[in-house]
C-alpha cells in the first residue's frame, strides 16, 4: 500500500526540543510520508540546542495535515500564544492522527484538547500534566499511550517508539519493524518503559 501521500506536519517553535521533533521526523521520513514543519511564521526558529530551522509552512499556508506531531521544549508554565493555541485547535479537528512527544502533551492540554483521555509525557513532567488538564488519566512507566486518534509519548527517544507504533497502525507491523531495523533501534512495541 502506497502511503507516500500522508501529509505529516511537525509543529516547531523557539526552544523546541531537538530530539522531540527529529525522532518522529526520521521515522515518518523512512516510511515515505510527506513530512514538513509548521511554525507560526516562516521566520527561523531556534531549537533547544541552538540550531536554526526554517519552517516549511506557517499557520496561514499549511496544507491539510493527516498526522500532526506536537513536540515539547519550551517552558510550559509560560503563557501560551493565542495564535498557536487557535491553530492547534483548528488543525486537530481535521487531523486523522495526533502524536505528542514529551511536554507536547501539555501544549495539547493547554489548548483544551486533552480532556479525560489516557496520556503520558516525560516521566519528570507527569504530575505537571494534571495542572493543565485535571481530568486526564495519567499512565506512568510507558513510552507511549495510544488513545485512538491521540498518541502521547514520553520525551526524546520515546518519540521514535510512538512514531513506529503509529506506522504499524497505518502501514502494518512488518513495515514498522523494517524501519526499526533500518534505524538500528530497539523498538518498545508494547510501550513499556524499561528505565533502570
Amino acid at each position: 500500500m502506497n502511503k507516500n501521500n500522508i501529509n505529516t506536519g511537525i509543529f516547531i517553535f523557539n526552544d523546541v526540543q531537538t530530539m522531540d521533533f527529529a525522532a518522529p521526523l526520521e521515522v515518518f521520513d523512512q516510511s515515505g510520508y510527506n513530512v514538513f514543519t509548521v511554525a507560526k511564521t516562516l521566520e527561523a526558529v531556534k531549537t533547544s540546542s541552538g540550531q536554526k530551522l526554517l519552517p516549511s509552512y506557517d499557520f496561514n499556508n499549511c496544507p491539510e495535515v493527516e498526522i500532526l506531531v506536537i513536540p515539547g521544549g519550551r517552558d510550559f508554565n509560560q503563557a501560551s500564544d493565542p495564535a498557536e493555541i487557535g491553530w492547534l485547535q483548528r488543525i486537530s479537528k481535521t487531523s486523522k492522527h495526533i502524536l505528542t512527544v514529551c511536554c507536547g502533551s501539555i501544549e495539547f492540554a493547554k489548548a483544551g484538547l486533552l480532556g479525560s483521555r489516557a496520556a503520558t509525557t516525560h516521566h519528570g513532567y507527569l504530575d505537571d500534566l494534571k495542572k493543565f488538564e485535571p481530568n486526564v488519566k495519567i499512565i506512568r512507566d510507558r513510552k507511549w499511550v495510544d488513545s485512538g486518534k491521540l498518541i502521547t509519548s514520553g520525551g526524546l527517544c520515546s518519540g521514535i517508539d510512538a512514531a513506529l507504533h503509529l506506522v504499524s497502525k497505518i502501514n502494518g507491523m512488518t513495515e514498522a519493524e523494517r524501519i526499526a531495523k533500518w534505524m538500528e533501534y530497539p523498538w518498545a512495541k508494547d510501550g513499556k518503559a524499561n528505565y533502570k
